[in-house]
């Protein structure tokens, strides 16, 4: 390296300011040297890789005491179509039927009115809807050995079997009860009891007052009986117990409770 010539000297700035003493040079300063990057490793060798190990379901093992549950049964496709149409007729035939069997005989029964023994109340063609079940339930007691007799409501309007000839049907109304005198006479009916000692006409204030009742009747309704008489009180009107006598309980079937038909003539009873 060649020695910096020497400098003159700084002279004074005429404004009275030294000048600045210049810096020497130096020579240029090269950054250092970026070392070459290290070579990359090589990748690792793969090396086997083991299956995956599938879930597995966990075991359970059965209590020495526990039963071992029982399978459920099977049916082939001809057991099952089988069982299906088995369960079909109990289910919608006979289900139904038994249901309807026993409204039929101890509930509720139609009956068409023919005749003409009830008018002006009932008349021929009427169907009727008749309530059983007080009849039937002394039918019951009867057969467990308790007799109670079903007696039904003075002018309550009945259904039975006629006593002389069960295959036949009557209705009529309830006129006397048992224990009372029943007095047919000069065409009224007078009724006797502990109630009305001096005696009442039970078709005072209905539309058979007017109606003079055929017949001469002076008789005591015995246990367990009614006397019944139709509407219909003109000559041959009526066949009833001014002719056969008193009614027993036992033929009685049940109560007219409602007229259904014609459609314009529906009424309670």
């Amino acid at each position: 390296m060649d020695p910096t010539p020497p400098q003159p000297p700084a002279q004074p700035d005429p404004e009275g300011i030294p000048a600045p003493t210049p810096v020497p040079a130096t020579e240029p300063i090269s950054p250092p040297a970026t070392p070459p990057p290290a070579p990359a490793p090589d990748p690792p060798t793969p090396g086997p890789v083991a299956p995956p190990i599938p879930p597995q379901e966990p075991l359970i093992y059965p209590s020495p005491n526990q039963p071992e549950p029982t399978p459920e049964p099977t049916l082939t496709p001809e057991k099952s179509w089988l069982k299906t149409i088995l369960l079909g007729v109990v289910n919608w035939l006979l289900i139904p039927l038994a249901i309807v069997l026993i409204l039929h005989n101890f509930v509720f029964q139609a009956f068409h009115v023919i005749g003409s023994s009830m008018v002006p109340t009932l008349h021929d063609t009427d169907y009727l809807i008749v309530s059983k079940v007080g009849a039937s339930q002394s039918a019951l007691l009867r057969g467990f050995g308790r007799s109670q007799p079903y007696i039904p409501k003075r002018d309550q309007i009945i259904v039975f079997h006629y006593p002389q000839d069960p295959s036949l049907v009557f209705v009529k109304r309830v006129l006397g009860l048992p224990g009372e005198r029943v007095v047919v006479h000069n065409g009224h009916v007078t009724i006797y009891n502990q109630a009305h000692p001096e005696g009442f006409d039970p078709d005072s204030g209905t539309n058979r007052a007017d109606t003079a009742t055929l017949g001469e009747i002076d008789e005591i309704v015995p246990g367990a009986n009614v006397f019944v008489v139709g509407d219909n009180r003109t000559p041959n009107g009526s066949y009833d117990s001014r002719e056969w006598g008193t009614l027993p309980y036992r033929y009685i079937i049940g109560e007219a409770v409602f007229r259904l038909l014609p459609i314009d003539q529906i009424k309670i009873l």
